[in-house]
């Protein structure tokens, strides 16, 4: 039996989850421009990582180059590949399982205030993309803030984890974390779960 805290925080006294959730992975399958399959790869979420495992979109970079985001290449693609809805629990279920998570929308995230963490908008006057929540426009899970601004340094600790995992397991793995944002500044980074990285072609990654 395995016992894992639930890593979140309270929003409108209606919906817990945290400010976004990851999984990192040693390979990275698809390496483009600089990038090395070894260096690892990261799949970001806002709210609960139901969505990563469920194969919903989600925002997917290489910890060592962050500001390379293929799914962004244009405004279209960006509005196409973006996240548009999160996970959280509602309060209201005293029993908690993976069925209690609900869908919201991001409006919702923006009323609670998590979405100026990792959020921009594709202003309606110009049709370019703006890293702000004051302006008019299409909400996009971006993770500006933490990848352009470094509100937490998360490069630097995505590849350090992977580093120690990687080094106490012996093997490539697969780590699943959690984050909560927090106005005081003092953010919360929690590991979750690491397990070995199941993989595939190892042959041919070991000749990279």
């Amino acid at each position: 039996v395995i016992i894992q805290e639930i890593v979140g925080q309270t929003y409108s006294n209606n919906r817990f989850y945290p400010s976004f959730s990851g999984v990192l992975k040693s390979i990275n399958y698809y390496p483009i421009s600089y990038m090395k399959r070894t260096e690892g790869v990261a799949y970001l979420a806002l709210g609960f990582g139901r969505t990563i495992v469920d194969g919903e979109k989600c925002l997917r970079i290489s910890p060592k180059y962050p500001s390379i985001l293929p799914q962004f290449f244009s405004m279209k693609s960006t509005q196409e590949n973006s996240q548009n809805h999160f996970y959280a629990l509602p309060l209201k279920n005293q029993n908690v399982s993976d069925e209690d998570l609900k869908l919201y929308s991001l409006k919702v995230s923006e009323e609670d205030g998590s979405l100026k963490w990792l959020g921009s908008v594709i202003s309606n006057e110009d049709n370019n993309m703006r890293d702000s929540l004051l302006i008019k426009g299409t909400r996009v899970v971006s993770f500006a803030p933490i990848l352009k601004w470094e509100t937490i340094p998360f490069s630097g600790i995505a590849q350090e984890i992977l580093k120690i995992g990687k080094k106490a397991l012996g093997c490539p793995v697969e780590i699943e974390f959690a984050v909560n944002l927090l106005d005081n500044g003092k953010h919360e980074f929690c590991l979750l779960q690491i397990k070995p990285m199941v993989l595939t072609g190892l042959q041919k990654i070991n000749q990279k």
